[in-house]
């Protein structure tokens, strides 16, 4: 009988390698088998669902955490949100209008942008993600907005987050960071899955290889590094797998079911 009850994953560089560009089918028999077990399977990413699709990640899971767990859904529908409130869309907005940048704006089924710029193109192009729609921001005033992506250095962003309030910045590049709710994250995501499907967290593992999944280790019973990882994810991991290319995540979830 397996030690846990449910699996929560990263994707990019955990099930998906961008080695192989694909998952490998090691880790799809995994995850098959897994399900098949009564093991519920949860992929837990930083990215926007069109994101993933646009990557070509296809995979039948029993949820999705998205946009660093500001946004949880399963085939039913949304079980758990966390938008951005109105207020600092609305300062945002006003700020873009005096001292415009470019700035990524995530809905539930829409990704925009207010304004095209060849150094952002490029930028989404080394993570596989096309160019969004450019929309009048005005949008984000009338709609719920969960995670935010100002392409600007961080300088000008502290200026503009200083007048926020109740929101965290998570710095990826020089040029671009993940803006959401305080309260948002991963451990967040999977706190509230469990919650909804009443399992204990402690009866959980996880797997990824960034510096934000090691919130995730955090908030699940077991966590596993992927060979890949850096060495600060594999510090703080209970095990380290091989690589995602060697076959590291099916091997490490058979050995610890």
């Amino acid at each position: 009988m397996a030690r846990f009850k449910a699996v929560f994953t990263d994707v990019d560089g955990t099930l998906f390698s961008h080695t192989a560009n694909g998952v490998p089918e090691s880790a799809q028999r995994a995850v098959q088998q897994a399900r098949m077990a009564g093991i519920k399977v949860f992929a837990a990413t930083g990215r926007h669902v069109l994101e993933l699709r646009d990557l070509g990640f296809h995979m039948e899971l029993d949820g999705w955490v998205t946009l660093n767990g500001c946004l949880c859904f399963n085939e039913n529908g949304v079980y758990y949100e966390n938008p951005i409130d109105q207020e600092n869309i609305q300062i945002l907005v006003s700020q873009l209008a005096i001292n415009p940048f470019p700035c990524q704006f995530m809905e539930k089924d829409l990704m925009y942008i207010n304004m095209d710029s060849l150094q952002v193109r490029q930028a989404l192009g080394k993570i596989n993600t096309p160019m969004p729609l450019i929309l009048d921001p005005i949008r984000a005033c009338s709609s719920k907005t969960y995670m935010l992506v100002p392409w600007v250095n961080e300088v000008t962003w502290n200026g503009v987050i200083a007048k926020m309030r109740g929101l965290k910045t998570t710095r990826w590049t020089p040029l671009a960071a993940d803006v959401m709710p305080a309260t948002a994250g991963k451990a967040k995501g999977v706190f509230e899955t469990c919650r909804y499907y009443g399992i204990d967290p402690k009866e959980t593992v996880a797997f990824g290889d960034g510096p934000n999944d090691i919130e995730l280790f955090e908030a699940c019973g077991i966590s596993v590094a992927m060979g890949n990882s850096s060495d600060e994810v594999k510090r703080v991991a209970d095990i380290v797998a091989e690589d995602i290319d060697a076959d590291g995540f099916a091997k490490a979830l058979a050995s610890i079911s």
